[in-house]
């Protein structure tokens, strides 16, 4: 059974820099009013429990809560019977929305670093705080951790030891996948694995495994459809006491009914609304790309090349203008690209 999103929408605190804007850039609101960045959702139903705490919210895993003070400073995460675990005091923000791996991003003296559900810094706050539509900081994927450095890009594991070194040469590195990570210098791009050697493109590597498979897959594909069971392809949006969830081909609620606007699925991603903010979950109900795209950047009577706002299409989704009339998209990892 898929996860359920939101059993409950959880306010939002303001955090962050405004990221410079280019002409192809994200708009996003994370004003700096706050010194903390609130879990905007996560993938479970989330049941807030008791505590003295005033400010409590979910957090990106279901087994923690973070408590803050009025003004969004963290102080602690608490568990489901509402007790503390972690002391989060002493430190400027702690990004929730990215509790992956059991580390946690925290800020401290303007430096990032990732502490684990027993209280402890395993990796020192001694890195740059990232400028990127993805945050201050990024999670834990595979085991690896994308930081930076002086400015220069590099990746970690959870014992803070160096897997990829740390280099000016390199522009980007994607989180890792199925234990590869993509690396862009300029206008090459690379792979590398979680110990940090060359590897292969996994894109490339699939469609040569689909071409090679496809002529002796095509004689048993009528007998292997019809040993499969039927399940749906896709969801329907479906309104329910003014919110907005999703539903099978069987009208069984897949997603629950916590949004105040959706768009359609395409390509396995649905723009949803909450607030004046967009985000995308994908078939599991979970948040792939979360909730910061402001919704005051697109005319809800527009649309772009046939396509309404936070669809994608070809990999890309329009989700607003700049000032000047220029259209800005996003890639599936939520990163700025060209709408053209």
């Amino acid at each position: 059974m898929l996860q359920r999103l939101l059993s409950k929408k959880q306010p939002h605190t303001l955090s962050g820099l405004l990221p410079k804007i280019s002409q192809y850039s994200v708009v996003v609101t994370m004003l700096s009013s706050a010194l903390f960045l609130m879990p905007s959702a996560h993938a479970a139903s989330c049941k807030i429990p008791k505590s003295y705490y005033k400010n409590v919210s979910c957090t990106a895993s279901s087994s923690y809560f973070l408590a803050i003070k009025d003004f969004g400073a963290p102080v602690a995460l608490i568990d489901k019977k509402g007790k503390r675990v972690v002391d989060l005091s002493r430190y400027q923000k702690v990004d929730a929305d990215k509790l992956s791996g059991g580390l946690l991003p925290v800020l401290r003296n303007s430096r990032v670093g990732y502490l684990n559900m027993q209280g402890r810094e395993v990796v020192p706050a001694m890195y740059d705080i990232l400028t990127e539509s993805q945050g201050w900081a990024r999670p834990v994927s595979d085991g690896r951790i994308v930081v930076k450095k002086e400015g220069n890009y590099g990746v970690i594991n959870t014992a803070n030891s160096t897997v990829v070194s740390f280099s000016a040469a390199i522009d980007d590195i994607d989180n890792y996948r199925n234990g590869v990570a993509r690396v862009r210098k300029g206008r090459a791009t690379s792979w590398v694995d979680k110990n940090g050697n060359a590897a292969n493109d996994p894109n490339a590597q699939n469609d040569t495994q689909a071409v090679n498979k496809s002529t002796s897959s095509n004689e048993k594909s009528s007998t292997a459809l019809e040993s499969v069971p039927t399940r749906f392809t896709t969801l329907q949006s479906r309104q329910q006491d003014g919110k907005w969830g999703f539903v099978d081909d069987n009208n069984v609620t897949m997603i629950t009914y916590s949004f105040d606007e959706v768009r359609p699925f395409s390509e396995e991603y649905a723009g949803v609304r909450i607030g004046e903010e967009w985000g995308f979950v994908n078939l599991g109900g979970e948040l792939v790309i979360p909730f910061r795209f402001a919704n005051s950047g697109v005319n809800a009577n527009d649309s772009y090349q046939g396509k309404p706002s936070f669809v994608f299409t070809g990999g890309k989704a329009w989700i607003g203008n700049l000032k000047n009339g220029n259209k800005m998209c996003i890639d599936k990892e939520g990163a700025g690209v060209a709408c053209d």
